[in-house]
Order: C-alpha cells, then sequence, then structure tokens
C-alpha cells in the first residue's frame, strides 16, 4: 500500500519539505496515541538485543530512536555526494558492498542503509538523481543530467519514500520520452494533461508497510502487513 500525495506549485524542495514533516507527525501521533503499545514493543526489542553481540546492539531504544526522528532534521544530499561518500568510505575501500559504487547506476539497500545507519546515523533525503535511472516524467533540471527527484531513507529500512517533482513543460516532456522510448501515442491522455494547461507541481509515495515497520521496529517488513502474500503461503 502506498500513501500518494500530489501538490500543485510545489518544487522539490517544497516536496522534500513535506514528506519529511509527514513522517514526524506520524510518529509523534503513534507516540502519543500508541504509548502502551510501543513500549511493549520496545522491551520485545531489548530482550532481542540481548541475544546480540555487544557490538552489534543499538544505541538507542525504540522510543528514543522514534524521539530522535521526530525531534530532528534529515540529512538532505545530493545523489552525487551519496555517492562520494560511498566512495571515501572504508566499507568501500575494503570491498563489503555486494554492488559496484559509481555514478549513475542506482543505489542498492546495502548503500542506502549504509549512509543512514553507518554515515549520518539519521534519516537522509537523497535528491537529484541520474536523469537516465529515474522516470520519464521527473522534472528536467538545469544540467541536463540529473532530474527533480528525492527519496528519504531511513534506518533500519532503507528507501521510505519516492518522489520528484513532474516534467510540466511540454516540449521537455516529450523529447525524455522519445528518449527513453516510451510510446507517445499510448500517453495520449497524459501528454494532454500538459498540452491543455497545467502547473509547476510534485509529489511522493510513502509505503504505507515501511513506516508501520519504521515505527513498531520490526525487522522484517512482512510482519506488518496485514495480509502477507509469500512463496507456498496460500494454504487452503
Amino acid at each position: 500500500w502506498m500513501i500518494e500525495p500530489e501538490m500543485a506549485f510545489y518544487d522539490i524542495e517544497d516536496n522534500a519539505n513535506l514528506a519529511e514533516e509527514f513522517i514526524q507527525y506520524i510518529i509523534r501521533y503513534a507516540m502519543q496515541q500508541n504509548a502502551d503499545d510501543l513500549e511493549f514493543l520496545r522491551q520485545r526489542l531489548l530482550e532481542e538485543e540481548k541475544s546480540k553481540p555487544q557490538t552489534e546492539r543499538s544505541e538507542l531504544d525504540l522510543l528514543q530512536k522514534l524521539q530522535f526522528v521526530t525531534e530532528n532534521k534529515f540529512e538532505r544530499i545530493t545523489y552525487t555526494e551519496a555517492i562520494d561518500v560511498l566512495l571515501q568510505s572504508n566499507h568501500y575501500k575494503k570491498k563489503k558492498f555486494q554492488y559496484d559504487v559509481k555514478w549513475g547506476v542506482d543505489l542498492q539497500s546495502e548503500h542506502e542503509r549504509y549512509l543512514v545507519e553507518k554515515h549520518f546515523k539519521k534519516p537522509v533525503i537523497v535528491t537529484a538523481y541520474p536523469k537516465d535511472i529515474k522516470s520519464f516524467y521527473m522534472r528536467l533540471n538545469d544540467d541536463g543530467k540529473t532530474v527533480a527527484a528525492m527519496d528519504i531513507l531511513a534506518p533500519g529500512i532503507g528507501e521510505i519514500v519516492g518522489g520528484s517533482q513532474r516534467e510540466e513543460r511540454y516540449d521537455k516532456l516529450t523529447e525524455r520520452m522519445k528518449e527513453m522510448g516510451v510510446p507517445a501515442d499510448e500517453l495520449w491522455w497524459y501528454l494532454d494533461t500538459r498540452r491543455f494547461g497545467t502547473v509547476p507541481h510534485a509529489g511522493f509515495g510513502l509505503g504505507f508497510e515501511r513506516i508501520v515497520q519504521f515505527v513498531t521496529g520490526m525487522g522484517n517488513i512482512r510482519d506488518v502487513i496485514a495480509f502477507p502474500r509469500t512463496p507456498k503461503n496460500a494454504e487452503f
């Protein structure tokens, strides 16, 4: 499930601000309305931590982590800056990443989690991704190489929000569709929304199960899916 707001007259900065405030609001609400449930989960997770080596235990408990997220601004970096951080890391130098790190390739989950859990130790908003790894409808930046896209990365989760400022310029949109081999005749209705009047706008998608997983501290997303569908699990 996804929560997907779309806002008129928003640019990528407005989009990132709203997504950050939205996540913080959800966490604050859960802490106020479900304090007993979160305390139960905190105690459960503390018991699980006891079985881990000291070096692998969390510095903060569940409630402390949530409180930290609500009280502190998210880190904001560009995709290029994220690549630089990864390339300069000891993790990369010691070849501990399974997937290669280079500009123009999408960040893998292991890269995202390194950024939020090892380097910044807080949620991170990554913007300005290369245009070739993002969808055609994302607004082209002035450099001609990147688009106004953003991902919010959360500790223990990785990507929790994905969004962008949409391309409202008809000529730029059709150029991008040609570049990426998107058939314009099949998306005539989408082009008409630009041809017959539009405004700058942006939006994002927040993974519902992912925000529930983050708030509850669950280690596996299947534990927070209301009706999980997994291989060999449709028994009658």
